[in-house]
């Protein structure tokens, strides 16, 4: 579904120009240097905007963008007087940041150099519609702006649908009309249209992650256990900082569907190690299950019994007490939940 829409489009002459207006007599232009990386030191990515926030939220402010080193230049205008408490920090799709004070800096200097802004990844949902004003095509943008105004407007899927096609018929590399062609066409219970929509998403710019998760979970819900398991590798492969840990869940999906359920242990197990924080615990009942294929029953009863402790209340929860409880028995066969409901 569309939970939300990001706006990234940052104007490059900002880091010049600072904020609208002429400063007053008791503010001093300062031209502030600084870096973004990520935790291990390196540099994103990916281009970050970055942003002023204040503790009056009237001083908030979109700043300028890093360069292919992930430094940035921006020159403000500042009050060592004022009031408010003012930071910058990174702004970009999928990550979070650490954030620098400036509204205490030295103004007695023209330049200074701020400590690093560090960043670090953190899932966005893959069904938003992420719109970066710069990336719309000439020739598609009056298609796209009708088609997030039908999603604003009701919803209105049919409508959006019809002219997110018109935009990738004009544009046929504008991956973010792809993805979010998927995401309407799913709505639609157009899974299989979603699935193609989602791989020229992925052809088109092979970077953008949110069409892999999607494209993971459309082949799960179609049953394509041999498609899903190629999309969950290729996330994988584009997805080295884990920004969707939930991937190695999918996979296990996948490969238990497909018999593999050595694949399957290994793949849910990474799973487990990479949510520390037990975010996803149905991967505990996923893993029970395999174990219930393998032969072991009573590791799977342990791992279905730890699912329920961490989440007692699934939608599915007297499906998985009932599989739980026959495991081993007559008519076992015949409780079958979802090992993953998406």
């Amino acid at each position: 579904m569309v939970s939300k829409r990001s706006y990234l489009g940052v104007s490059l002459a900002a880091a010049f120009l600072g904020f609208t207006g002429s400063a007053c007599a008791d503010t001093y232009p300062v031209i502030l240097h600084g870096k973004v990386v990520m935790q291990d030191g390196s540099v994103p990515p990916v281009s970050m905007g970055i942003e002023r926030v204040c503790s009056d939220v009237a001083g908030d402010k979109p700043g300028t963008v890093t360069d292919k080193k992930g430094e940035y230049i921006w020159r403000m205008d500042i009050d060592p007087l004022e009031a408010r408490d003012c930071k910058i920090r990174a702004t970009h799709a999928g990550y979070t940041s650490t954030s620098v004070e400036v509204s205490g800096v030295d103004t007695t200097h023209t330049t200074l150099d701020l400590p690093p802004i560090v960043l670090s990844a953190s899932a966005a949902d893959a069904y938003a519609i992420i719109i970066i004003a710069s990336a719309i095509p000439g020739r598609s943008k009056k298609d796209w702006d009708m088609a997030i105004k039908a999603l604003d407007n009701g919803p209105d899927f049919a409508e959006a649908a019809r002219h997110l096609e018109a935009a990738v018929a004009a544009s046929p590399k504008f991956a973010t009309a792809w993805h979010a062609l998927g995401v309407v066409d799913e709505r639609l219970k157009k899974r299989p249209e979603a699935r193609t929509a989602y791989e020229h998403a992925i052809e088109s710019d092979p970077k953008l992650l949110p069409p892999y998760v999607t494209l993971v979970r459309v082949c799960i819900k179609l049953k394509d256990w041999d498609g899903a398991e190629k999309a969950a590798a290729a996330l994988m492969k584009a997805d080295p900082r884990h920004t969707y840990p939930e991937v190695y869940l999918h996979e296990a999906v996948a490969q238990y569907g497909l018999k593999d359920y050595n694949g399957a242990e290994e793949s849910v197990q990474e799973a487990i190690r990479l949510d520390a924080g037990h975010k996803r615990p149905r991967a505990e009942y996923v893993l029970g299950r395999i174990l219930e294929a393998k032969g072991d029953t009573k590791g799977a009863k342990e791992h279905m019994a730890k699912y329920l402790q961490l989440d007692p209340a699934p939608a599915d929860v007297d499906l998985v007490k009932g599989h739980l409880e026959l495991m081993g028995k007559p008519g076992a066969a015949d409780v079958d939940p979802q090992l993953e409901p998406l």
